[in-house]
C-alpha cells in the first residue's frame, strides 16, 4: 500500500523573481466566479449509433439546461430544440434521459414532462401526455419493434409512487398512443435492454435494499403483438437486503447474442456473461469495473468486436480505461484518466467521455495502441501555472485504509510567507456511497489558486474500492465516515500540508451530515460549510421513494433503533459545537427540506456561534442556476475570509456572518 504522507512534499515552491509574497488565501487568481460557473458545462451519457456519436451536454449559461448533441462525420450539432431540457426525474436522481438507434432519438423533455420521439427526418412527436406526476427514465428505443422501453414512476397512486417497466408505442404505427405495463410488482426497475431476437433483460429490486446492495437480473421473451413478457428466468443476483445480496448492474446484449453485465459477487464489480445456458466471469481483476447505480442509464461497458469489451478499471482511486476479453485474454489496461462517465462503440471503435486531472472533461477516441485522441472538450483547458494537480494519499484509518486526494495551493504569480501553512478545505462527497476522484474541478481550482489546500476524502462507504470498503459504513453512518475524515485531517496536518487552526470541512447532502457530525465529534475543524445537509436523521424517514429505506442499512431499523437515530442526528448534539457554520439551501429541495437547514441555523444562532445562511428560491437538491452557483461560491469564500482572518483579493458580494466577534477579513 502506498504511504505518501511526507512532510512538505506537496507544497509547490513558487520562490522565483516573478512571484509576489502574500498570505495564503489572499492570492489574486485569474479563475473568477464566472469562470467556475462556465466550467459547469458537461458532457455525459455517450451513445454510439452506426458511425455517429450522441451525448448529453449541459449549458451553464442557460441555468444548466441539458440538450442532446451529435457528432456526424466529425461535425457536432445540437439535435434537440433550444427550448428543450433533456432530463429524467425518476428516483429523483434521474438518468437514462435519452436513447438513439438507427437515427431515431427518444428523450425526456423536462420542460413539458413528456417523452418525445424524433424521427431521422427531424419530425418530433410526443409519446406521453405530459402529466408531471408521471416520470420516465432509462429509455431504450427499438425501431424494428417499434417500441420505446422505459422505467415509469407513477405518483398518481396513493402512498408510495409505483415504479414499473413500460412499453410506449410509436405514432403512425399500430401501437400509436399505447402505454403498456410490461413488468410490475418489484419496488424498482432499471436497465431494460432488448436483443435483436426479442429477448428482454432488466433489473429489479425491493426495499430496503439499494441497487448496490442487491438486484436481480431477469430475462424474458417480449411478445410485440400482445405487448407482454413470457418465459421469465433469473440470470444473476440473489434476493437479499444488504448482508447477503449481490449487486448486478448494466446488462447489455453483445454482438454475439450474449448478455454482458457487471456483478460484485466476487467483492468487486466485474464483467460477466450469460449465454442462455449459464454464467461465466470474463476476468478476475481485483478492482471495480463499475460504480453503484445512483442514476439510471446504461453506459458502463460497450461491445467492440464480439471479442473485446470496452470499460474502465478503478484501483485505489486511480482510473484507467480497459478492454476486457470475451475469449480469455488478460484485461488490457489503457490510458489513465481521472474518471469515466460513459463508454460507447461506433463501428467497432471505442469512445468515451472522460475526466482528466489537468484538463476539462473530454470526448475521446480509443486508438489501437491504447492512447486517447481528444475529439471535443467543454470549455477552455486550464493554464498550467494555476492548475493544482491532485496527489493520492493513502493511510490506515481506524476502520481500515482511507484514500484522499490532496490539492496543494498553486499560483504561478504568488508564494506564501516562509514558515506558514495554507488554510485547507476538506470536501466530503455525498451519497454517501459515492466517490471523489482526481478530476479537474474548476471549483477546487478556485480555492487552490487563491492559496487554499483542498483535501477530498474517500471514506468508509465510498465506491470504487470494492464491496468490503463500501460495506464498512453499514450501520456506522455518522461514525466510520466521520472518523475517516478526522483521521485524514490529522494526517494532513501532521505532514505539514495544512494550517491546524484554519481547516474547514464542507459537504452537501449526506456529506453535510458527515461534516456536521465531525464538528460535533471533534475540535479539529475550525469552520464548516453545509450545502443542503442532513441535520435530523428522522426527517429522512419521510424522503423520496428511492432512498426511503436507505437508512436501514446505514443506521438501523426504525423505530427499533430510534435512540440511535436521535443520538447521531447533528441537531441533537449542537451543545458540542464550537465552530462557525455557513449554510446554503435550496427552497424546493425534495431530499433535504429547507426546514432542516432553518432548524440548524436557529439552533446555532441560539448558542451564539458565528453563522450565516443563504436560501436560494427555486433550487432543489443541488444548485443549477448560474447565478445561484456563483453566489454560493462567493459566500463560501467570503465566509472563510471572515472566520480565518484574511483579506481576499476579490470584490465579493456582502455576506453577514452573525455573532462574529471581529471581522478581520472582507465580505
Amino acid at each position: 500500500m502506498r504511504t505518501p504522507f511526507l512532510p512538505g512534499r506537496y507544497l509547490r515552491d513558487m520562490s522565483t523573481e516573478q512571484t509576489r509574497t502574500a498570505p495564503y488565501g489572499s492570492w489574486v487568481s485569474p479563475i473568477k466566479l464566472d469562470d467556475v460557473v462556465a466550467a459547469g458545462a458537461s458532457m455525459s451519457s455517450l451513445i454510439g449509433d452506426g458511425a455517429d456519436l450522441w451525448w448529453l451536454e449541459t449549458l451553464p449559461d442557460q441555468d444548466g439546461r441539458a440538450t442532446v448533441m451529435a457528432m456526424r462525420e466529425g461535425l457536432v450539432s445540437e439535435v434537440t430544440p433550444a427550448a428543450t431540457n433533456v432530463r429524467s426525474r425518476v428516483n429523483e436522481y434521474g438518468g437514462g434521459a435519452f436513447h438513439v438507434r438507427d437515427g431515431v432519438l427518444v428523450y425526456c423533455d423536462d420542460s413539458d414532462h413528456t417523452v418525445k420521439l424524433r424521427s431521422p427526418d427531424g419530425t418530433i412527436r410526443a409519446l406521453t401526455s405530459g402529466d408531471p406526476l408521471v416520470r420516465y427514465g432509462d429509455l431504450r428505443v427499438h425501431p424494428k419493434v417499434p417500441m420505446v422501453l422505459a422505467v415509469r414512476e407513477d405518483h398518481r397512486v396513493n402512498g408510495e409512487a409505483e415504479t414499473t417497466l413500460v412499453g410506449l408505442g410509436w405514432p403512425g404505427t399500430d401501437g400509436a398512443g399505447r402505454e403498456v405495463v410490461l413488468r410490475r410488482g418489484a419496488d424498482f426497475y432499471a436497465n431494460p435492454t432488448l436483443s435483436d431476437d426479442g429477448r428482454l433483460a432488466w433489473l429489479e429490486w425491493w426495499h430496503p435494499a439499494m441497487p448496490w446492495d442487491s438486484t436481480l437480473l431477469k430475462v424474458g421473451r417480449l411478445d410485440t403483438q400482445e405487448w407482454s413478457v413470457a418465459d421469465v428466468q433469473l440470470v444473476a443476483g440473489r434476493s437479499g437486503a444488504w448482508v447477503d445480496g449481490v449487486a448486478v448492474h448494466h446488462p447489455r446484449w453483445s454482438a454475439a447474442g450474449t448478455l454482458v453485465y457487471t456483478s460484485d459477487v466476487s467483492g468487486y464489480y466485474q464483467l460477466a456473461e450469460w449465454d442462455g445456458r449459464g454464467v461465466r466471469a470474463l476476468h478476475c481483476d481485483q478492482a471495480d469495473f463499475d460504480l453503484p447505480m445512483f442514476v439510471l442509464g446504461n453506459h458502463a461497458h460497450a461491445d467492440l468486436d464480439g471479442k473485446q469489451i470496452l470499460g474502465w478499471r478503478l484501483d485505489e482511486g486511480l482510473c484507467h480505461l480497459a478492454i476486457v476479453s470475451r475469449v480469455g485474454a488478460p484485461t488490457r489496461r489503457l490510458a489513465g484518466v481521472a474518471a469515466v462517465d460513459s463508454v460507447a462503440s461506433a463501428l467497432g471503435v471505442g469512445y468515451a467521455i472522460v475526466d482528466r486531472p489537468a484538463d476539462n472533461r473530454g470526448l475521446v477516441r480509443v486508438e489501437s495502441d491504447g492512447t486517447l485522441e481528444v475529439l471535443r472538450t467543454v470549455g477552455e483547458n486550464p493554464d498550467r501555472g494555476f492548475c493544482s494537480v491532485a496527489r493520492s494519499l493513502v493511510f490506515q484509518g481506524r476502520h481500515g485504509p482511507v484514500q484522499a486526494w490532496y490539492y496543494p495551493p498553486t499560483n504561478a504569480s504568488f508564494r506564501a510567507p516562509g514558515g506558514t501553512r495554507p488554510p485547507a478545505l476538506m470536501r466530503v462527497h455525498g451519497g454517501p456511497t459515492a466517490m471523489t476522484t482526481n478530476a479537474y474541478n474548476a471549483t477546487v481550482q478556485f480555492w487552490t489558486s487563491r492559496g487554499f489546500a483542498v483535501l477530498d476524502v474517500n471514506y468508509s462507504g465510498s465506491a470504487g474500492f470494492g464491496r468490503r470498503w463500501r460495506d464498512r459504513l453499514k450501520g456506522l453512518w455518522g461514525v466510520a465516515d466521520v472518523d475517516d475524515c478526522i483521521d485524514a485531517a490529522e494526517a494532513a496536518i501532521d505532514a505539514g500540508l495544512a494550517d491546524p487552526g484554519r481547516l474547514a470541512i464542507a459537504g452537501g447532502s449526506s456529506g453535510g451530515f458527515t461534516a456536521l457530525r465531525a464538528l460535533t465529534s471533534s475540535d479539529r475543524f475550525a469552520a464548516a460549510i453545509i450545502r443542503y445537509g442532513v441535520v435530523d436523521l428522522t426527517a429522512l424517514l419521510d424522503t423520496h421513494k428511492f432512498e426511503s429505506r436507505y437508512l436501514e442499512s446505514l443506521v438501523g431499523r426504525y423505530p427499533a433503533e430510534e435512540k440511535l437515530y436521535r443520538t447521531r442526528s447533528p441537531i441533537n448534539n449542537l451543545d458540542r459545537l464550537r465552530s462557525p457554520i455557513l449554510v446554503l439551501q435550496g427552497s424546493d429541495d425534495p431530499v433535504v427540506p429547507e426546514s432542516q437547514s432553518i432548524q440548524l441555523v436557529e439552533a446555532v444562532r441560539k448558542r451564539g456561534l458565528p453563522v450565516a445562511l443563504r436560501v436560494y428560491e427555486g433550487e432543489g437538491h443541488g444548485f443549477r442556476k448560474a447565478q445561484t452557483r456563483a453566489d454560493a461560491l462567493a459566500a463560501e469564500y467570503s465566509f472563510c475570509a471572515q472566520v480565518f482572518g484574511f483579506t481576499p483579493a476579490d470584490d465579493l458580494p456582502p455576506l453577514e456572518v452573525e455573532n462574529l466577534p471581529a471581522k478581520t477579513g472582507a465580505g
